[in-house]
């Protein structure tokens, strides 16, 4: 199946168009010159404007101008934005410049650039993308994708040279890594670059590219899942997506049978087993245990925007080698639910963590402040809405997803317009504008959500349909003026957790529901300071608070298409998660068998079990680092000597034969306690921790100590501080002879707990 370009598709109305005029101002509110800054600096010529700040100035300078030029290209092919398209050639342009200044065809916003290809070149080593530097492969595959996007939705010839010199510069470096050091270069994150080189290859046909291509795919990540082999517990999920979408591009150019298994089970298991309703996945940002949802009902740092938008690339590049409507069904729920509430309606603003915890809230970016990798992607995925929606060939048009939208095919002599209210209801008309008559065949998706089409209707008459994969298809002569009319029947339904646990979202149709709580004020949800945090780090409600729903129950509509459910604490009215914003919500409910009162009882004791465990420590929590976790231990200044990382089940580690370091704050001043978890890889006992603590410099000894559920744990006194937000520096120091313990997390809590 053959998508049809953005370029011939006009979105005319309802959400995905009003994402798209929200991102298009968001764009115009960035400037170039100040996302050049980094490149410019690199190259060493003087930026005309100083950087922005946040991650732009905190080690991944640079990434959003590649994010800037794809998004900026594809909107330029989506509306024919005459301004953007402007900026993009003078963006263009002023990488063209770095590069000729710098000379050896590299261009790039990564720190300290010399120093690190100097040191790739000269062989890569365990350290070479850890210690101090912030996944700078990732980093460079944006700019990768942004040149790439330039030529094929502007035809930008300058693009194309830029990113065919930057290509020939990587491989003249790659050429001198044996496989075995490549593949260490895999472990690291390295963004879709197995991806951008299959791209590469279209744009040129050059096999080299390819070549590339595969040297980028890590062999250990495609092993297992070209076995139909789940190991993606732990993993840091957004390092292996867009890899995933590079199997499956790469697949698709050399027939490898073992990368396309991969890919399509990476991409079954990922939305069957480890996706949520929205169609969002993972919690703070790594893949969690396939039988236990605990922490996705219960964490702030919910599914992350960037995987479902490297989700739908991956769904897309899968569909495109062969029909397949489940795929269909996947892409439109996640890009509906997920994508659509991760961008605010009025500021356009971004979500990066879109927490499933009951009565929580999210954060939302502001152009000039927020740079995160969801701000990114964010750009990109409400500049492309068009993308899905139509597929054809010389015989046949087939509507794929619902939106009002007009789609010009000139090799059909064809203009068909798409009028709907979608999801607000499933009614849709087709009307066609044709040169001449002719027969063609048009098929409609018929999501797995709905019952079924009622009548298909032409010029007000039923007419026979043919249903194929999960299509109705109509064939038959059309004319000039003929428009063809049918309905997706929607009801409601409960969507239970993938572990089959006791928590499930209200549906109905495609779209996930939500109970609006407490309204928030800006202060709280928009990040609109410099480094402001991405993370909605405000207080938790009590999961007892919660309402329950039975397993059983099934939501309803009025006539006034209001959204209702009934809950042990009566009727409760919801509305489209999609479109609730600026308030608290609820989108995971508890639900019991029955209502029978005593299975109620048992349900909220259960629920309360888990508040008092939380509040004993999430309560008290002013900042905390998780160890081991990407994320995590950059936005906390992490720093590390002779480090080594992995999972326990589900809890990230790290590990150190000298010393590492973390940065928390407490802006109010109101820590008195660092609690360290860690576990024992050697039987050691809990009185003995195997590390050393230094707080801003000096040792301490620690206070308390206790265990639970295979972590255990070591308190220390934290005097007060003078320093400026209440930054403080802890320093994990390795006894001598001896590695330390395998250190879990470090946390600022207020008071000294019970526990």
């Amino acid at each position: 199946m053959r998508f049809v370009p953005i370029s011939q598709i006009t979105l005319t109305g309802g959400p995905l168009h009003r994402a798209q005029e929200a991102d298009r101002a968001y764009l115009h509110a960035l400037d170039p010159d100040r996302l050049l800054a980094p490149i410019l600096r690199e190259a060493g010529l003087a930026p005309r404007a100083p950087s922005y700040d946040g991650w732009e100035a905190r080690g991944l300078d640079g990434h959003t101008a590649g994010h800037y030029l794809s998004a900026a290209a594809l909107m330029v092919a989506s509306t024919g934005d005459t301004i953007l398209h402007e900026r993009l050639d003078y963006t263009v342009s002023e990488l063209a410049r770095a590069q000729d200044h710098l000379g050896t065809g590299f261009v790039g916003g990564v720190p300290r650039s010399a120093e690190l290809w100097d040191e790739v070149a000269a062989g890569i080593t365990d350290t070479t993308f850890r210690d101090g530097r912030w996944v700078p492969w990732y980093n460079l595959h944006k700019l990768y994708a942004g040149l790439i996007e330039a030529v094929r939705s502007t035809g930008s010839v300058q693009a194309k040279s830029v990113l065919l010199r930057l290509a020939d510069w990587w491989e003249q470096v790659a050429a001198g890594i044996d496989d075995d050091r490549f593949q260490l270069m895999l472990e690291t994150e390295i963004g879709g670059m197995n991806e951008a080189y299959v791209d590469l290859f279209d744009l040129t046909g050059e096999p080299r590219h390819l070549d590339m291509a595969r040297r980028f795919t890590g062999v250990a990540l495609m092993e297992p899942l070209s076995r139909r082999s789940d190991e993606l517990t732990g993993l840091h999920a957004n390092t292996r997506i867009p890899q995933f979408v590079g199997f499956a591009a790469l697949a698709a150019r050399s027939n490898d049978h073992e990368l396309d298994e991969a890919a399509r089970f990476a991409w079954e298991t990922i939305l069957t087993r480890r996706s949520v309703a929205i169609g969002g996945n993972s919690v703070r940002e790594h893949f969690h245990e396939l039988d236990d949802f605990t922490p996705m009902t219960e964490d702030r740092e919910g599914p992350e925007t960037c995987n479902s938008y490297n989700l739908i690339k991956l769904g897309r590049r899968l569909v495109e080698q062969g029909d397949d409507p489940q795929i269909m069904d996947a892409i439109e729920r996640v890009l509906f639910n997920h994508i659509l509430s991760a961008q605010h309606p009025g500021h356009g603003g971004l979500v990066y963590f879109t927490s499933m915890r009951p009565d929580h809230y999210r954060v939302y970016s502001s152009p000039q402040h927020s740079f995160w990798c969801c701000v990114g992607t964010g750009m990109e995925s409400h500049a492309k809405h068009g993308e899905s929606l139509y597929a054809a060939d010389e015989h046949t048009v087939s509507v794929e997803l619902f939106a009002p939208s007009v789609v010009q095919l000139p090799e059909l002599g064809l203009v068909l317009r798409q009028a709907t209210r979608f999801p607000d209801d499933g009614a849709v008309t087709l009307a066609f504008g044709l040169q001449e008559p002719r027969r063609l065949r048009v098929r409609i998706r018929v999501p797995a959500w709905s019952e079924g089409l009622a009548a298909v209707r032409v010029n007000g008459e039923t007419v026979a349909t043919t249903t194929e994969v999960g299509h109705v298809t109509v064939d038959r002569a059309w004319a000039d003026g003929d428009t063809m009319a049918f309905e997706l029947q929607m009801s409601g339904r409960l969507d239970v957790l993938p572990d089959g646990s006791d928590w499930a979202a209200v549906c109905w149709g495609p779209s996930v529901l939500a109970l609006r709580g407490d309204e928030l004020d800006a202060e709280t949800t928009l990040a609109a300071r410099p480094h402001a945090n991405h993370t909605a780090t405000g207080a938790l409600v009590s999961l007892a608070s919660a309402p329950i729903l039975e397993r059983g129950a099934v939501p309803g509509r009025s006539a006034d298409g209001a959204f209702f459910i009934d809950s042990d604490r009566g009727p409760l009215q919801l509305e489209r998660f999609a479109e609730l914003h600026d308030a608290r919500y609820t989108v995971t409910f508890p639900i019991v068998h029955s209502t029978d009162p005593e299975e109620l009882s048992s349900r909220r004791g259960r629920l309360i079990a888990r508040d008092r465990l939380a509040a004993t420590l999430e309560g008290r929590t002013i900042d905390r680092v998780a160890l081991g976790e990407q994320q995590p231990e950059i936005d906390h200044g992490f720093r590390g000597t002779a480090t080594t990382n992995g999972a326990t089940g589900p809890t990230q580690w790290r590990s150190t034969t000298e010393r590492m370091s973390v940065i928390l704050i407490d802006p109010h001043l109101l820590g008195a306690v660092v609690r360290v978890t860690w576990h024992s890889h050697t039987g050691t006992t809990v009185p003995d921790p195997a590390f050393l603590l230094e707080i801003d410099g000096s040792p301490v000894e620690g206070d308390r100590h206790g265990d639970g559920d295979g972590l255990s744990w070591t308190e220390f006194h934290l005097a007060p501080t003078d320093s400026g937000w209440g930054r403080r520096r802890f320093d994990i120091v390795a006894p001598v002879g001896r590695a330390t313990a395998r250190i879990a997390e470090v946390r600022i809590l207020s008071a000294v707990g019970p526990d």
